[in-house]
């Protein structure tokens, strides 16, 4: 007969195989009658297995993996809960049912809480009953099976991207996520530490915290914003805040309203830190090159004018005593004679105005404010625009060579700049210290016809300036537009500095 009825049983449950049942219980009656109750059941079942003590049942477990376990609590070698919790320690996947008395419900209801499936009180349940709770106690299995694959994707996704997956449920405002992702991402090792939003807030630094929270209250109270992204920095347990990238996206019910915020929060601080020292590290880079670039321009500057002061400025003047000598001769040579040595001469003097121009100063010997004089006056001498001259007050003295021949050369090429482009009248020059005592400021403004500075920023003339300043951690700052002249402003460190500079084209500085 049991065949016969599990092939019916097979066919009104296609969906369940044929179980493999362990029967736990040391009165063979209660067994008999539970076996009989069963292939009278719609319940398929393979095979039915006694085992009539706790020892016996975990040495079939050896070997063994039942569908399904009845387990009475009261073996001649085992009672109460400690029957359940030894047999437990030796199953692996089998849905347990537990056979109680009708004096110890309360021990089987505890036992369910420890993982058993569910309950049948000896001689109180029929066939429907039976075959419901049996139904009920695989299914709960197979959910419970379902949510631990579910908790251990999630665990490995947590641990494949370093991220902290959460889940903050807005009814209770409790968050829900992994305790290990908890530590890494956030640094707190204590259980529970972040359970309630309150937790999470109150250790977000003060700086961020209204940020974060109009974002996530924006999220919230919006009717089609699901996404976010922020970040911030967080209070770890050593007491270092850290720095934290996060994103979420919005649940909402069938009305719209959002009931849950799930995300994925990283611990970005490491990331941001080396981003800085590769910025900091091109920036030095940066800056070596440019040192490098100016310094052989000003060596070649150097052995240009030195070339051209005593090769070729001597070339001449030795045609020139030629010609001197040539006035000895026939009188019709003379007037182009006349005319070749009034060339010559005038090559000289260009000559030798070039050599002054690409030869640095001797700033060591007449200092910075001298060598500003003598290239000013040379400039007022030709009459090309008015000068107004300021510095006399400040201490060069606590500047460097570099830094002052930098301040020279960055005079020089904006003096050449207006000489060529502004067509101004008046130009006025000041360097002095500021009030902080910290720093040197240069100011050229000239009348002229100006700038866009958007259209003529990258220009050779302002780039070199730029190049230079920045050399020596020094700002720059220019101020011009169409038929209003330019002003250039450069701050410059009194010491030699480290940090890094600004360009700024606000024209408020």
């Amino acid at each position: 007969m049991p065949n016969y009825l599990n092939k019916i049983n097979m066919k009104r449950f296609p969906n369940i195989d044929p179980l493999n049942i362990l029967v736990v219980e040391d009165n063979f009656g209660d067994f008999i009658l539970l076996k009989e109750s069963i292939f009278l059941s719609s319940i398929p079942a393979a095979q039915i297995e006694l085992a009539d003590t706790l020892e016996s049942a975990i040495t079939y477990l050896e070997n063994n993996t039942p569908d399904l376990i009845f387990l009475d609590l009261y073996l001649p070698d085992s009672t109460g809960l400690s029957s359940f919790q030894s047999l437990k320690n030796h199953m692996k996947n089998s849905t347990v049912i537990v056979l109680s008395g009708l004096s110890d419900t309360v021990t089987a209801v505890e036992a369910i809480g420890q993982g058993a499936q569910d309950y049948l009180a000896k001689g109180e349940f029929d066939i429907k009953l039976l075959e419901k709770t049996i139904i009920y106690a695989l299914e709960r299995r197979r959910s419970v099976e379902s949510l631990k694959m579910a908790n251990e994707r999630y665990r490995l996704v947590s641990k494949a991207t370093n991220d902290l997956i959460w889940d903050w449920d807005l009814q209770d405002n409790k968050i829900y996520s992994d305790e290990q992702a908890m530590k890494d991402v956030y640094g707190y090792s204590s259980e529970g530490a972040i359970k309630h939003i309150d937790d999470w807030e109150q250790r977000i630094h003060p700086d961020d915290k209204e940020r974060v929270s109009k974002i996530i209250d924006d999220v919230i109270t919006s009717s089609d914003n699901d996404f976010f992204e922020m970040e911030y920095k967080f209070l770890s347990e050593d007491g270092a805040y850290r720095l934290i990238f996060d994103r979420g996206y919005a649940v909402r019910n069938t009305k719209g309203k959002p009931i849950r915020l799930i995300g994925a929060a990283q611990d970005i601080t490491e990331k941001r830190k080396l981003e800085r020292e590769l910025q900091e590290a091109q920036v030095r880079q940066q800056r070596a090159i440019t040192e490098a670039t100016i310094k052989g321009q000003e060596n070649e500057r150097e052995q240009l004018g030195i070339e051209l002061h005593d090769n070729i400025t001597q070339i001449l003047a030795t045609s020139k005593l030629y010609l001197d000598y040539a006035f000895a001769g026939p009188e019709i040579k003379k007037e182009i004679i006349m005319q070749s040595k009034q060339l010559i001469v005038l090559a000289t003097d260009e000559l030798r105005k070039l050599s002054h121009a690409l030869l640095p100063p001797s700033l060591e010997e007449f200092g910075l404010s001298q060598a500003l004089n003598e290239l000013t006056s040379g400039i007022l001498q030709t009459g090309v625009f008015n000068m107004e001259r300021s510095w006399s007050d400040f201490k060069e003295n606590l500047l460097q060579r570099d830094q002052k021949l930098t301040i020279y050369r960055i005079v020089q090429e904006q003096l050449n700049n207006i000489i060529k482009h502004a067509a101004a009248k008046n130009v006025r020059i000041c360097i002095r210290h500021m009030e902080d005592g910290q720093n040197i400021r240069i100011i050229i403004r000239d009348d002229g016809k100006g700038f866009d500075t958007a259209q003529t920023r990258n220009g050779v003339g302002l780039r070199n300036i730029t190049s230079r300043a920045e050399l020596f951690g020094g700002t720059v700052c220019i101020k011009s537009s169409p038929g209003n002249g330019c002003e250039l402003k450069v701050l410059f460190p009194v010491r030699y500095s480290n940090s890094n500079s600004i360009i700024n084209t606000n024209t408020n500085n």
